[in-house]
């Protein structure tokens, strides 16, 4: 199988992000070892036209609070020429996120590639060279 490199891009604020497609759709998505579930921004959902599968749920994000989450599947994801046809994010709020970045004059994001995709993918992450080899 051949290696697929993305280009990553480091923000201001020292996070990694990249650009994808969801469901043929633009994305921004940020690269967090630490997340263990790829998410995108809840009031996105039907930009990227994504289906909620099951009951909402609590999650735990970043900060002290459970935050109200529901699972959208099948959604197409493509990074650079890597293609996932059925890729499971969950929806979450994420403005709180996004108005962290922006107060540090960094663009806002639409969703995380958390270490569900990462581990899954065999992901290797170069600091360095600012890419991502799947």
């Amino acid at each position: 199988m051949f290696k697929k490199i993305i280009k990553l891009k480091l923000t201001k604020t020292c996070h990694l992000t990249c650009h994808a497609r969801i469901n043929g759709i633009k994305a921004i998505l940020l690269i967090d070892t630490g997340a263990s579930n790829s998410c995108i921004a809840l009031d996105q959902k039907e930009t990227y036209n994504i289906k909620e599968k099951g009951d909402p749920f609590e999650a735990a994000g970043a900060g002290k609070d459970k935050v109200k989450a529901v699972l959208g599947h099948r959604c197409k994801l493509i990074l650079g020429r890597h293609k996932v046809k059925k890729h499971s994010f969950v929806l979450l709020d994420m403005q709180h996120i996004n108005a962290t970045l922006v107060r540090e004059n960094t663009a806002p994001i639409n969703g995380i590639l958390g270490a569900d995709f990462l581990k899954k993918n065999r992901a290797l992450i170069d600091y360095k060279n600012k890419t991502l080899t799947l």
